[in-house]
């Protein structure tokens, strides 16, 4: 399995609990990785050559790839006149051109081996518009389109393709936007578990929807916010 922007955050620890689970892990990442029991290799993702070049490597080294999750993304909180060109373009680079450069380069080995599964980690604040930038909110829009767009070309030959749409999770991502424990109390507080989610959450759903019992699961954006989202006010 390959995880594209697994070095670091979620998709590391994505990569380090399929790799645990004996599957045979790829990271590609642009940052290095120092982990005995994962395969690294160099990536940059807004490159459509660097991309293509790596699932060559990839393919080419391991014969196959079973498993495809995109997890590289990068945010920046700013307003709608902060927002400069230079911003704008790096995060669509990274967050969703790198995303379809990704399955264009992938999924034609899956189709042949008429196999395979695709997760794509998301965000909820694609459905909310909260929680990061304009320039974020629509990346992640559009990787909710280009899911949809794909699940009849991609599920004709065997292969799922999923979102996972994670909201307020412990992460590097998180204490950017709430630098201070009062802010992430606030936003705590507003989720009817209690509490934020962590990157495992984000990794057992991930490996199930990578497993033989969620073949049947496709197309679909998996809300993971603790209920958040679609909660009103309290009784």
């Amino acid at each position: 399995m390959l995880v594209i922007g697994g070095a670091a955050g979620i998709g590391k620890q994505i990569a380090e609990d399929f790799a645990q689970d004996g599957h045979q892990t790829i990271v590609a990442d642009i940052q290095p990785l120092n982990d005995s029991l994962m395969h690294h290799c160099f990536v940059d993702t807004s490159s459509w050559d660097s991309v293509h070049e790596m699932a060559s490597y990839v393919l080419q080294t391991f014969g196959k790839i079973d498993v495809l999750v995109y997890s590289a993304g990068i945010t920046k909180r700013v307003a709608l006149e902060e927002t400069s060109w230079e911003l704008w373009q790096k995060t669509m680079a990274i967050n969703l051109h790198g995303l379809f450069y990704s399955i264009r380069a992938i999924a034609p080995a899956m189709m042949k081996q008429r196999s395979g599964s695709i997760v794509i980690i998301g965000s909820g604040s694609a459905i909310t518009g909260s929680g990061g930038g304009i320039q974020y909110y629509t990346s992640k829009g559009g990787a909710f389109g280009l899911m949809r767009s794909l699940v009849k070309e991609l599920g004709e030959h065997g292969i799922t393709i999923n979102v996972i749409a994670p909201r307020v999770i412990e992460s590097q991502m998180l204490d950017s936007l709430y630098p201070t424990e009062e802010a992430k109390q606030v936003v705590i507080d507003q989720i009817p578990i209690g509490r934020t989610g962590t990157p495992m959450d984000i990794s057992e759903l991930t490996r199930f929807l990578a497993s033989e019992q969620a073949t049947y699961i496709h197309g679909q954006i998996l809300l993971l916010d603790g209920g958040r989202t679609y909660w009103n006010s309290p009784d």
